[in-house]
Parts: structure tokens; sequence; C-alpha cells
């Protein structure tokens, strides 16, 4: 395969079979591609071109599930970070709701219902007024309550550091993969641009392939 290579090299159609091998050292890259690869003919080559196609299917697929997850991820973090960033809030404006004292209330003694009235009346001010002033983080605390509930599906202890960890390892692993489907991308286009000069070679130096009236015409010669 090599000496295939070699020989496109030196043809006569250099420009149309290898014009985006135009320098030496693509040259070099080319012909360790094959010796790395094990590649001695046509058909390992074919091989080679359908393992590569299909890797870089693969890893592609990878990588749009890898970049889901982590999107997902950022998501619950987000969400574990809202609700802790407003949770004391919360638990004051809980802390504030206003709490009937219904033995007071249904007393007999008018004085002492009214007095209870008053009082329940007054802690629910107090809480509205709390909450009108701080209802950007009552509702943020509530919505990313919310969400993290569907999230753990019944479970009250928060996986934070779990999820970090697999965002991390999520993450590397994507550049990983995105290193080696940049390089299959090349690999892709070095396989193809070789596959078609050999291809070309082979029909040239195969007399068969000559029209009959040709190759007599040539012997009469």
């Amino acid at each position: 395969m090599l000496e295939a290579a070699n020989a496109v090299f030196r043809g006569r159609e250099l420009k149309s079979q290898w014009q985006k091998i135009n320098d030496l050292k693509t040259y070099a890259k080319v012909s360790n591609f094959l010796i790395e690869n094990n590649i001695a003919d046509i058909g390992q080559l074919a091989d080679k071109v359908e393992n590569v196609h299909q890797r870089r299917c693969d890893l592609g697929q990878t990588i749009k599930d890898e970049e889901r997850r982590i999107a997902t991820l950022d998501k619950h973090l987000a969400n574990t970070e809202t609700r802790k960033q407003h949770e004391s809030v919360y638990k004051k404006y809980k802390r504030l709701t206003p709490k009937k004292d219904a033995a007071a209330l249904n007393s007999l003694n008018p004085l002492t219902r009214s007095k209870a009235k008053k009082a329940y009346e007054a802690a629910i001010q107090r809480q509205a007024a709390y909450y009108e002033k701080h209802a950007g983080e009552i509702e943020a605390y509530e919505a990313a309550a919310k969400y993290l509930a569907g999230v753990l599906n019944g479970r009250t202890e928060i996986p934070e550091k779990a999820w970090r960890a697999e965002r991390e390892t999520l993450i590397a692993n994507k550049y990983a993969h995105c290193d080696e489907y940049y390089r299959l991308k090349e690999d892709v286009r070095t396989v193809e641009v070789i596959r078609r000069g050999a291809e070309k070679l082979m029909r040239e130096a195969t007399p068969e392939r000559m029209p009959t009236r040709a190759r007599a015409r040539d012997m009469s010669h």
C-alpha cells in the first residue's frame, strides 16, 4: 500500500487525486497512518473506512448523551443552590405563618375573642408584609423546592456531592470524546483520499480493463 501511495504522489494527476495532500508533512501523516493501522491492501483500507465512520457516529451519539446529562445536572445543581441561598428567608416566612387560637376565638368571653382575632389579623399582616418584601426569594425557593421534589421522587436528601462528581466525570469524558471525534474526522479525510488514489492506481495498472481492440493494437506494435 505504501508503494501505491508513493506512485499516486508521483502520478501525472497529482492535483486531482491528491489535491489535499500537497506537502511533505501531510504525506508523512498519510504514510504513518497506513503503517500505524497495519493497512496493506484495499480490503483492509475499506474496513478501516467503515470502522472510522462507525466510531465517529457512535462518538457523536455519546457526546450528545453526555451533553444532555450535563445540562440536566446543571439544572439540578442550580436549583439546589437556589434552594440553599433562600432557605433562611423562606424558613422565617413560614415561622410567621399565623396560628389560630381556636379556644380563644371561640371563647364565650367577647373580650377574649376580640383579642384573639386582633392577634391573628396582626400575624397575617406581618407575614404579608414580609412576603411583599421578600417575594422574589420566597418564590425562587418554592420553585426550586418543587423542582427538586420531582427529581428526588420521595427521597429527602439531595445528592449534591454525587451530582457534582458525576458532572466533573462527564465533562472530562466529553472533552476526551470530542478530541477523538475530531481526530477521527481527520482520519476519515485521510483514508478517503488514500482509498480514491489506490483504487485509481489499480484501475490504471490492470491491463484487463483496457478495451480488446486497444490491447490488440498495442501487441501488433
